[in-house]
C-alpha cells in the first residue's frame, strides 16, 4: 500500500512576508521616487517560492519514495492559472474597447504568457522595465517573474531528482542532501556571476532584470533553505539562547532588507554586482528565523492585516500593473495629482484583487477540472451572474486577441516613436566612433550640406548657426534627447550625444565620467536625465563635481506628467541652478506644455516634427548669452 502523504505544515509568517513583498511592489509603481527599491519584493516572492517547492518535493520522496510530477503541474497551474487566465482576457477585453493602440502584439503577449515565456519574449522585443509610458506601456511587463517561477517549476523537480540520486540513498531522509545542495549552490554562483558580467553601467539593465539565467539564484537560495532548514523540523523544546540567536538572526534578515530596500535604485551597478544576492540573503535569514518557531518573528507577521494582503497577494501583484497603465492613460496629469490618484489606483487594485480572490481563485483552485467537460452542459442552463460576467469578459477578450493576430505591429500607434529611437540609437553609436576619432585627432568636423538646409527650418539666426557650428561639448541623456538626437546633431554637429533609452540619472554619472576620461567631454555640456525617475540633489552634485567649475552646463527639465516625479525633479534642478554658478535649466517642461501637440501619444517624447522644435529650443538657450 503507497503511503498517504501528509501536508507540509503552513507557516503563517510566510504569508506575512508576502504581505511586505506586494506593498514594496505596489510602492514602487506607485512612485519608484520615493519608494526605489520597492521592485526587491519580488526576489521575496522567487525566495519564498523556490523554499516551499523544494520543501514539498523533499517531503514527497521521503515519504513515498517517488514524485509524481504530473501531479505537482496539474496543481501549480490549478492554483495559478485561473487568476492569470482571468487577468489576460479582462485587460485584453479593456484594451478593445478603450486602447486600441495596444492590440498590436497582444496575442503573443497571451500566448507567452500562458507558456511562461513571457521573459525572453520581453528581451527579445527590447521591451524596457524601466522605462515606461502612459499609451505605450505594456500592462503585462510585470508578468515576467511569473514566467521564471513557472520555468523554475518545470525543471528543478528534474534537478532534484539528479540531485538526490547523487546523495546515494535511495531514500533522502537518510543523507543530508549533500549532492543536491552542492548543485544547488554551484548554480546560483553562476547565476550571480552571470548577473555581473552582463551588466553594463550607464545602460538599460533589463536583459539581466528578466533572465532566468541572472535571477534564478533567489529561488535557488530558498530551495537550499528548505534542504538544510525544512519545515518539517521544528523546535519544540528550546532555550532562552536558542530564541535570542533567531530574534537576532531575523533582525538582520528584516533589517538589511528594509535598508537596501529604501536605498538601493534599479539601475545601480551595486545591485547588480552583489546587491540582489545580499538582499537575497537576508531574505532567507528572515524566512529561516520565521521557519525554526523559536523568536518572535513568526507571531510578528502573523496578523489579520498581513493575512489578508499575503493571501490575496498574487491577485494584487497581477492585477496591480493593469491598473497603473490603464488609469494613467485616460488621467495623463498624474504628476499634479500624485496623493489623489495614488489612493484612486490602491483603491481599484485591492477591489479587483478581492473580486478575483473570491470569484476565480478561491473556487476554481477547489474545482475537480476531471469532470468538467461533463458538468459543462449541465451549467449552461443555471448560469449565475458571476458566470455571466466571465462570459462577457471572455468573449470580448477572445475576439481582441483573435483580431490582434491581423495587426502589423508596425502600425501601433507608438511603434513609430519607437522605431524612430531605436534608428536614432543605431546612428549615434556609428556616428559618435568616428565624431570620437576627428576630436581626438584635432580634425575639422563640419555641419553636411543636407544638415545645413535643415536647419535653418529650426528659426536660428546665421549668427547663432555659426555659433553652434563651433560649438564643442557633450551630450548626455535619455530616450527624449534620442528621440531629437538627429536635429539636435545637424544643429551642432561637433556635439558628442551620448542617449540611451530608459537611463536614469544616476546611470549617467558612469557616462559622463568616461566622457571626461577620454576628453570628449568638452566645454558645454547638455543633459537630459530625469525623465524616468527622480533626479537627488547628491546626484546632482556628484556629476557637477566630475564636469568642474570651468565648463558651462545645461540642464534641460523634464515634461512627464504622467509620471509623479515629474515636479520634484523640476524643483531639484531649480534649486541647483541657484547653488552652481555655471549651471542653467532649460525650462522644456514649460515650453512644451504649451504646445503639447508636438508630443507623442506618451505626453513624453516629442513627435517625428516635435523633434526638430526640442532642438531648436534647446539650442536657443544654449547659444544665448548667460543671464547670471
Amino acid at each position: 500500500m503507497e503511503p498517504k502523504l501528509s501536508k507540509n505544515r503552513f507557516i503563517t509568517g510566510f504569508t506575512g512576508m508576502r504581505a511586505l513583498a506586494v506593498i514594496g511592489v505596489i510602492l514602487y509603481h506607485l512612485n519608484p521616487t520615493i519608494f526605489s527599491g520597492g521592485y526587491l519584493g519580488v526576489p521575496v516572492f522567487m525566495t519564498l517560492s523556490g523554499y516551499l517547492v523544494t520543501d514539498h518535493l523533499l517531503h514527497e520522496y521521503e515519504t513515498t519514495g517517488k514524485f509524481r510530477y504530473g501531479h505537482f503541474w496539474y496543481k501549480r497551474l490549478k492554483k495559478l492559472y485561473p487568476t492569470l487566465i482571468v487577468m489576460l482576457l479582462l485587460t485584453a477585453t479593456f484594451i478593445t474597447i478603450f486602447q486600441s493602440n495596444l492590440l498590436a502584439n497582444l496575442w503573443q503577449s497571451v500566448v507567452t504568457n500562458l507558456s511562461y515565456v513571457y521573459n525572453w519574449y520581453e528581451i527579445a522585443n527590447g521591451q524596457s522595465y524601466f522605462q515606461q509610458f502612459a499609451g505605450t506601456q505594456s500592462p503585462f511587463t510585470h508578468l515576467w517573474t511569473l514566467s521564471i517561477e513557472g520555468q523554475f517549476y518545470l525543471v528543478w523537480p528534474l534537478i532534484v531528482i539528479l540531485g538526490l540520486s547523487l546523495s546515494g540513498s535511495s531514500r533522502p531522509h537518510h543523507s543530508p542532501y549533500r549532492g543536491l545542495l552542492l548543485i544547488t549552490i554551484g548554480i546560483s554562483i553562476i547565476s550571480v556571476i552571470l548577473m555581473a558580467l552582463l551588466f553594463k553601467p550607464g545602460t538599460d539593465p533589463s536583459r539581466i532584470y528578466y533572465g532566468t539565467d541572472t535571477r534564478m539564484f533567489s529561488l535557488l537560495l530558498g530551495a537550499a533553505l528548505a534542504m538544510v532548514w525544512p519545515s518539517k523540523r521544528k523546535l519544540q523544546h528550546f532555550e532562552q539562547h536558542q530564541v535570542l540567536f533567531f530574534d537576532i538572526v531575523g533582525l538582520i534578515g528584516l533589517s538589511g532588507m528594509l535598508i537596501l530596500g529604501l536605498t538601493v535604485h534599479a539601475q545601480s551597478a551595486f545591485l547588480y554586482h552583489g546587491g540582489m544576492l545580499l538582499f537575497s540573503i537576508f531574505t532567507v535569514l528572515l524566512m529561516w528565523a520565521v521557519i525554526a518557531n523559536t523568536s518572535h518573528w513568526n507571531r510578528f507577521l502573523t496578523n489579520p492585516v498581513f493575512n489578508w494582503l499575503g493571501s490575496r497577494s498574487y491577485e494584487i501583484y497581477v492585477y496591480q500593473l493593469p491598473v497603473f497603465v490603464f488609469f494613467t492613460a485616460r488621467f495623463k496629469n498624474v504628476a499634479n495629482h500624485p496623493i489623489s490618484y495614488a489612493l484612486i489606483e490602491l483603491l481599484l487594485i485591492i477591489s479587483i484583487s478581492e473580486l478575483s480572490y473570491r470569484f476565480v481563485q478561491v473556487p476554481f483552485s477547489h474545482y475537480d477540472y476531471q469532470r468538467w467537460f461533463s458538468q459543462l452542459l449541465k451549467l449552461l442552463p443555471r448560469l449565475t451572474w458571476q458566470s455571466l460576467i466571465l462570459s462577457i469578459i471572455a468573449i470580448i477578450g477572445l475576439f481582441g486577441i483573435v483580431q490582434s493576430t491581423t495587426i502589423n505591429p508596425k502600425q501601433a500607434n507608438h511603434s513609430q516613436l519607437a522605431q524612430r529611437i531605436q534608428k536614432n540609437a543605431n546612428v549615434e553609436k556609428q556616428h559618435n566612433q568616428a565624431l570620437a576619432q576627428k576630436i581626438k585627432k584635432g580634425k575639422a568636423v563640419q555641419r553636411s550640406k543636407r544638415d545645413q538646409q535643415a536647419v535653418k527650418k529650426n528659426g536660428l539666426t546665421a549668427k547663432q548657426l555659426t555659433v553652434a557650428q563651433n560649438l564643442s561639448g557633450s551630450a548626455i541623456g535619455d530616450s527624449v534627447m534620442l528621440a531629437g538626437r538627429d536635429d539636435l546633431q545637424a544643429i551642432f554637429p561637433k556635439l558628442y550625444i551620448d542617449a540611451q533609452v530608459a537611463r536614469q540619472a544616476e546611470a549617467g554619472i558612469p557616462t559622463i565620467k568616461s566622457l571626461s576620461d577620454r576628453g570628449l567631454l568638452g566645454k558645454n555640456v547638455i543633459i537630459g536625465l530625469g525623465t524616468n525617475g527622480n533626479v537627488t540633489a547628491d546626484t546632482i552634485n556628484e556629476i557637477m563635481q566630475i564636469i568642474g567649475d570651468k565648463r558651462q552646463v545645461f540642464w534641460i527639465n523634464v515634461h512627464v506628467p504622467t509620471q509623479p516625479w515629474q515636479n520634484s525633479v523640476n524643483m531639484q534642478l531649480a534649486a541647483a541652478e541657484k547653488q552652481y554658478r555655471n549651471l542653467r535649466i532649460i525650462n522644456w517642461n514649460e515650453y512644451i506644455s504649451h504646445h503639447s501637440g508636438l508630443l507623442a501619444s506618451d505626453q513624453t517624447h516629442p513627435t517625428q516634427s516635435g523633434s526638430s522644435k526640442y532642438a531648436s529650443f534647446i539650442a536657443k538657450n544654449v547659444l544665448k548669452p548667460a543671464q547670471k
